[in-house]
């Protein structure tokens, strides 16, 4: 009864809205969560993209009409982000025999959280059960969405986490952006630690200041070394990131003793879902910024830095991380500095 209730209210949003563009689109299914939030799947994007309307125009006006907040799915999507998680499993079985016993109770924690994502959006989301023991978990922390929604989550299953945050330096973040850091922590009741990176940075400033690199992957490299550095040296079983991108079998690493873990990436999250998470925990989910401060500074400079910023955002979008309309507010946010210089 709701999946035909629904398509005769969209129907008659899209006759008084004028939008004539295709055919009516089909609705697979309609599932209302506990929170009373309702999940349409439709047959693909295309459809998905029809639903939507032109900047969201159709499913914003469906949702103020029947007062719930409304997520509309392709199931092509659900199918491919189906498949990523069984790579993830597939990765947990490959290392689980040769990880140590906390490792191995973090993975079977994993492996529940996996089998909860792949019943969403058909049903909400529960907290699982799966790691007991006491011992703290390191997180590389930014202070962004990601790793924010990161840290929530691992909080919500009763996990232990300190927040690792490595100071590049006021080139990188202005000293409010990490009082925010750290008053956010202090709110959520989680240890924030602060360690210097394990190299110099002032020639990756210089280079990028004279657009010779773009600074993202020498800043990824020294990040990720210092805080795998940091968490060995203080016997962390395990050291969890916000990355996205490294989804499937990628995004779980052994390395020695230290297990690796891209958690939304594990969980084949976007960043849809990372921003829902993070804003719970009060987090501000505010404008579209890409970068740190030298990556927009970097930006002003011109098109050597600006194409490989759009390129990042175009690996995201490729990866189903971002949707169009993310994607286009991280590339105005990229050229619009650029473009006020040339003006």
């Amino acid at each position: 009864m709701m999946i035909e209730s629904i398509s005769a209210l969209i129907h008659e949003i899209r006759e008084e809205f004028g939008f004539n563009r295709g055919i009516q689109p089909t609705i697979e299914n309609v599932y209302e969560h506990d929170d009373g939030s309702l999940h349409i799947i439709t047959p693909d994007r295309s459809e998905k993209s029809l639903l939507l309307g032109p900047g969201g125009r159709i499913s914003t006006e469906l949702a103020k009409r029947i007062s719930k907040k409304i997520t509309v799915y392709g199931q092509d999507e659900i199918l491919v982000r189906e498949h990523r998680l069984g790579l993830t499993l597939r990765r947990i079985n490959e290392i689980f025999h040769i990880a140590n016993t906390k490792q191995q109770d973090f993975l079977e924690l994993l492996r529940n959280l996996i089998k909860s994502e792949l019943s969403f959006p058909m049903s909400d989301l529960h907290p699982v059960t799966g790691f007991c023991h006491d011992s703290r978990i390191a997180v590389a922390y930014s202070g962004g969405i990601d790793s924010s929604a990161t840290i929530c989550i691992l909080n919500e299953h009763g996990i232990q986490t300190d927040a690792i945050t490595i100071q590049l330096g006021p080139e990188f973040c202005t000293y409010h952006e990490m009082s925010n850091m750290q008053q956010w922590c202090h709110e959520n009741k989680i240890k924030h630690i602060l360690i210097q990176p394990l190299k110099d940075v002032t020639s990756i400033i210089q280079a990028t200041r004279e657009s010779r690199i773009h600074p993202c992957g020498k800043c990824h490299d020294i990040i990720s070394e210092a805080a795998r550095e940091f968490a060995t040296k203080n016997q962390y079983p395990i050291l969890i990131t916000g990355e996205l991108l490294p989804s499937g079998r990628q995004s779980i690493l052994l390395e020695d003793s230290l297990l690796i873990i891209h958690l939304p990436a594990a969980l084949a999250l976007s960043k849809y879902r990372t921003e829902q998470i993070a804003e719970k925990s009060g987090k501000r989910i505010g404008r579209k910024r890409f970068g740190c401060l030298l990556i927009g500074e970097a930006n002003k400079k011109g098109w050597r830095n600006v194409g490989p910023s759009i390129l990042r955002v175009l690996r995201e979008l490729e990866g189903g991380v971002l949707t169009t309309g993310q994607g286009l507010e991280y590339i105005k946010n990229i050229v619009r500095p650029w473009i006020n210089r040339r003006i």
